[in-house]
């Protein structure tokens, strides 16, 4: 489970809230980007928050540590989400697609909404 990290980065996975009000929502979030972890789940949507610095968390280390594992196997990351979602797409022999959204929506998210294989059912949630 996600929670192996360590309570002192805060809850991995905002399910685990105490009591899921903004508050806690917002200290939760904020106590783990004081501590280097950009990535928290809700269930198994991920959040992430803009570092605003460069972070060693995407080399092939990383990917390796995370592919072919469950969601909740290591701590958060985009890693883990879009395996899972690579692994139910050829369990369930079905396109699928994952929407990246955020503010702004910036080309970025564009460019990705528009790899999906079928863009009529992507969803933009604001």
């Amino acid at each position: 489970m996600a929670e192996l990290e360590g309570l002192e980065f805060g809850k991995s996975d905002f399910v685990l809230l105490d009591e899921v009000m903004m508050e806690q929502f917002m200290e939760n979030l904020k106590l783990r980007f004081e501590k280097g972890r950009i990535y928290t789940y809700i269930g198994e949507v991920v959040v992430s928050v803009n570092p605003y610095r460069e972070m060693d968390i995407y080399g092939k280390d990383t990917i390796d540590a995370y592919r072919g594992r469950e969601l909740y196997e290591n701590p958060p990351h985009l890693y883990a989400v879009s395996d899972a979602a690579y692994k139910a797409m050829k369990r369930r022999a079905k396109d699928t697609c994952i929407v990246i959204s955020g503010l702004p929506l910036t080309q970025f998210t564009v460019r990705t909404i528009n790899k999906c294989p079928t863009k009529e059912r992507a969803e933009f949630i604001n």
